[in-house]
Parts: structure tokens; sequence; C-alpha cells
């Protein structure tokens, strides 16, 4: 599951929306804010591998905290710490006894004048999970994976008027107590948004990074490791995104996202794929409710791998919801689910999977 949209970010955007305040000779006033989330709840998962031989469905146990801490100066420079964990418990899967999830998130924002603003983000994630491998490895699928990750991003951005242009740059460490094999990525990101009507924005972007394996050997046309080699991706991505209010009072928000990725190997290219995905939210909100709704597609294009004298090809379809209900000031309600169609040429990369869930939270 994704963990719920950070809280004090609608605070965060309104108290920065301003221009930062005058230079005086008294120390800028801080204002601090935390909240926390826990929630807890049961469902029931179709196919937990997500497997298209050996399927196992499941009902579970789950349970889930989000909470954050906010700095926010008078400057309008601000730090920000968002913690988010996720336990999955399945009664009747004989090979996933649990998944879980941990992510931890801190940023910080620095006005550089009134146009400009430096800032870095930090985010460390484990995970265990199943993942579905099928994309860049040969003989793996689906698989239960624990992992680390640790990312940095710096950035730059520069405002002026309604425009913004945005640089940043991308380190990551991947590091998995699995088969999958370790990884380093580097990159950066240019990005130019407009701003428009009531919090509205268009925006595009360009994202080209580097992944370097530590031990994963290239492969030749037929698919064979070739020895004494070291494996690395390209990976380029151009996306665009469109997010808008559609009333006064902002209860109607749409998001829309369309990327293209070309993932391109330092070898005979038999790891080479287009892909391209497209993301539709839709989501309202009141002073009780929240209601979202999320559609994904996604398509795969091998540009060197066949199947039965065909190019290897791969498509996705997800739909899921989460339906929120407030009750004063702590208590909530809530019930999600989510549908999965994986379609291929390749009957190993071809499974269903759905999963439906409730239960309650309580705020501090």
């Amino acid at each position: 599951m994704m963990p719920k949209a950070m809280p004090l970010i609608p605070l965060l955007v309104l108290l920065c929306a301003g221009a930062p305040a005058e230079s005086t000779n008294q120390p800028p006033v801080a204002v601090w804010d935390a909240t926390a989330l826990v929630s807890t709840g049961v469902g029931y998962r179709n196919n937990v591998l997500r497997s298209s031989i050996a399927t196992e469905d499941s009902a579970f146990f789950l349970s889930s905290v989000d909470a954050s801490v906010m700095r926010l100066s008078e400057s309008g420079a601000y730090f920000l710490l968002y913690l988010f964990g996720e336990d999955i418990r399945y009664f009747n899967a004989p090979s996933v006894d649990y998944e879980q999830i941990f992510s931890c998130t801190a940023q910080f924002v620095q006005p550089v004048g009134s146009r400009n603003e430096a800032g870095l983000e930090a985010n460390y994630l484990y995970q265990h999970t199943i993942v579905d491998a099928s994309v860049n490895e040969v003989d793996l699928q689906r698989v239960l994976v624990r992992g680390h990750g640790a990312t940095l991003r710096p950035h730059w951005r520069h405002k002026a008027g309604d425009w913004e242009a945005k640089l940043e740059g991308v380190v990551l460490r991947q590091i998995y107590e699995s088969e999958l094999d370790d990884y380093w990525e580097s990159g950066g990101r240019i990005s130019l948004a407009r701003n428009y009507g009531n919090r509205s924005m268009v925006s595009v972007g360009f994202l080209p990074m580097l992944r370097t394996y530590d031990t994963r050997e290239q492969y030749d046309q037929s698919g064979n490791a070739e020895p004494g080699t070291d494996l690395t991706y390209s990976l380029n991505e151009a996306d665009g995104e469109w997010r808008h209010y559609w009333d006064a009072e902002r209860h109607w928000r749409t998001a829309s996202k369309l990327s293209y990725l070309a993932n391109r190997d330092n070898g005979s290219g038999y790891f080479d794929y287009d892909r391209l995905q497209l993301r539709q939210q839709v989501r309202w909100e009141n002073d009780v409710w929240n209601i979202s709704g999320i559609a994904r597609f996604g398509w795969y294009l091998y540009k060197e791998q066949y199947v039965d004298n065909e190019r290897r090809e791969r498509s996705y379809v997800t739909l899921s919801y989460r339906i929120e209900r407030r009750f004063g000031k702590h208590w909530m309600l809530f019930t999600a689910g989510e549908h999965e169609w994986n379609m291929s040429n390749d009957p190993l990369d071809d499974y269903r999977s759905w999963m439906a869930s409730g239960g309650a939270g309580y705020e501090f």
C-alpha cells in the first residue's frame, strides 16, 4: 500500500505561498508542528506472490503509522521529517509470512533571495516485500526481497512569476539481502512548471540516470552471461504532469502524469526496453470524507528479448481506491482496494492479483 499523503503539506504550501518576511534585527520566528496517524485493519489478497503458476491467497492483518514533524521559519526556510511504516501479516500464505515497509524522509529548504531556493532531501527505505524482478532480470520473476535504499536529492529552484525551473541531483544506493544484485544510481532531473488558477500546475521534466551493478554481468543477444564483464544501465526518462483543482473550495482534484523511459545496457542490448506509463488520479475531499481513485497503465517493449520468435512485450493495468470517513478530530474509518492485470506474450509474466482491506485509524 502507499503511504497516506503527508498531513503537513497543505499547511506548508499555505505558509510558503507568500514572499519571505522582510529582514529585521530580530531572529526569525519558528513554528513547530507535528502529527501522527496510527491505523489497523484486516484484508484479503488474491495471488500473494503475483504468480502465473503457483498462486497463494490469504487474509491478512495490517498495521501502519505515518508521522511528520515540521519546523517553519518566518524567513521561509523549513525542515520536514516524515516517517511511514506498514506491516502486513498473512494468515495462510506458505511462502510469505509478512510484508513490511519503512520509510524516513528528511527535507530542508532555504530561500535564496526572493526568487530562488536551495534544498536537500534524504530518504531511507526498508522493504521486505514481493517485487516483480522480471523487468530487469533474466531468470527471476516475482521474488520476496529484503532491501535497504538510501537516496540524496539536492535541488535548486528558480521562480519567475507563475513559472519555475528546478534542477535536482540524485544519488541512490540500493542493497538487497537476497539474490538480487546491489547497485548505485546517479543522475539529475531538470523540470519546468507553470502554476495557474487555484493552485493548479502543469510541468515537464527530463531525468537521465546511470545504474551500476556491483556484480552483475552483461548478456549476449541469446541470453547467456558474458563472464568478466560489468553491467550498467543508462535510463533516460521524460515526463509531463498536470494537476488541477476543479472548484474554488478545492474539493475536486485530478492529477495526470505521462512518462516515457528508454533503458539501455552497456553490452549487447539484451536488457534494452522502452516503457510508456500513464497515471491518472481523481480525489474528492471535504472536512469529513476523503475519496480517491488511481488508474495506472504501462507498456514495455523489449529490443533484444524474444518469446516464440516474437519480441517480448508486457503491459499492465492497476486500479486502486481508498475511502476515508473522519469522526471528530481523531478517529477515522477506511476501506481500500486494488486490482492488477499483468499481460505479456511470455506466459510467466501473465498474472492477476487483487486486494481489499478495511480498518480504523487514530490521529494524534
